[in-house]
């Protein structure tokens, strides 16, 4: 899944600190989702209530940025490699894909019918297809579309909309429009991976949405239940001076060989589709030892139980992430 799981050429053609971005992200979506669904824990490691933000809210908008930066990466070759109509099938079936397998994947059967849930993988499929149209547009015009989808949606939240969306997994179907805002505007600071002066795009662009963020929050708060215009801002703020940091640590090859042969992060990012899936498998299996183990010691020791098989989970995707870049296992779409 080259949107998640990037294109898997030679070394030498790859970009490390994307990478590591998405490695990283893998392991904070492993962590946290293990933590998910016990209360013992303290308010830092879940996601804040209605209003406000931990670095859990923070999770999901890393991969709306790495989308972004991987197709900045992939479009440009497939558009020179196979011409423009195979290019823009080939980013339209791999959206098409995230939605139809979310879905899927979570769906229940009922005596009622067929229940279908909204997930992380139709919030991703559903950001690429509002921003596929604006591919080859320039900055500004995708500034213009991106702001229109965000203004939008936080008109919707002044309507009685606002708890069918505060109430939806992801903020639902109504709260793509705040998603596809993120990746419109993480695509535009994306950009900066075709430039030699990255900062501009990564650490100035970045910091200057964290701003307008920080400074909309005294008006609309920061919400990532409601999926709020100041939430938005700032998650692409931070994604963005995140990966800045990351390309100025691991993009320095030749000086640094322990950097350069990164082994923790960057193999779990070439393969982090195939992760994603197996951490739903994983989870379903920690979520039932854990209540066992929690059963065993004394209440004021829950959290580190909990906590401890999070960290062991996230420690186990990571090990196989590791192994299967090691056979050169990917899976892609």
């Amino acid at each position: 899944m080259n949107e998640i799981d990037s294109n898997h050429s030679t070394g030498s053609n790859r970009i490390n600190s994307i990478d590591i971005f998405k490695g990283l992200s893998i392991a904070l979506m492993v962590f946290v989702n293990t933590l998910s669904p016990f209360d013992m824990l303290p308010s830092w490691t879940r996601h804040a209530s209605e209003y406000g933000l931990t670095y859990v809210d923070l999770v999901a908008p890393f991969f709306i940025f790495m989308l972004a930066l991987n197709f900045t990466v992939s479009f440009k070759r497939h558009l020179e490699k196979d011409g423009r109509l195979k290019a823009y099938l080939r980013h339209l079936r791999r959206y098409l894909i995230f939605i139809g397998l979310g879905l899927f994947m979570f769906m229940d059967i009922s005596e009622s019918g067929l229940i279908l849930h909204w997930g992380t993988l139709q919030v991703l499929g559903l950001s690429g297809l509002l921003f596929l149209p604006l591919a080859e547009a320039n900055s500004l015009i995708k500034v213009i579309v991106g702001s229109f989808y965000i203004i939008l949606h936080q008109l919707l939240l002044f309507s009685s909309l606002s708890t069918v969306i505060f109430d939806s997994i992801e903020a639902g179907v109504l709260g793509s429009l705040s998603w596809g805002a993120m990746m419109v505007f993480s695509s535009v600071l994306a950009e900066g991976l075709k430039k030699d002066i990255k900062w501009k795009y990564f650490l100035l662009g970045g910091s200057l949405f964290l701003i307008i963020g920080i400074i909309t929050s005294f008006l609309w708060g920061i919400s990532r239940g409601y999926m709020t215009l100041p939430y938005v801002f700032i998650s692409v703020g931070v994604s963005s001076i995140l990966y800045y940091i990351i390309y100025l640590i691991f993009e320095q090859r030749e000086r640094n060989p322990i950097i350069h042969n990164e082994i923790i992060l960057s193999p779990s990012g070439k393969n982090a589709f195939l992760l994603f899936l197996l951490h739903i498998v994983t989870l379903y299996f920690f979520h039932e030892i854990i209540p066992f183990s929690n059963s065993l010691v004394p209440g004021d020791m829950k959290w580190m139980v909990v906590i401890s098989f999070a960290l062991l989970n996230t420690y186990i995707i990571l090990l196989i992430g590791y192994f299967l870049n090691k056979k050169e296992i990917y899976l892609t779409i």
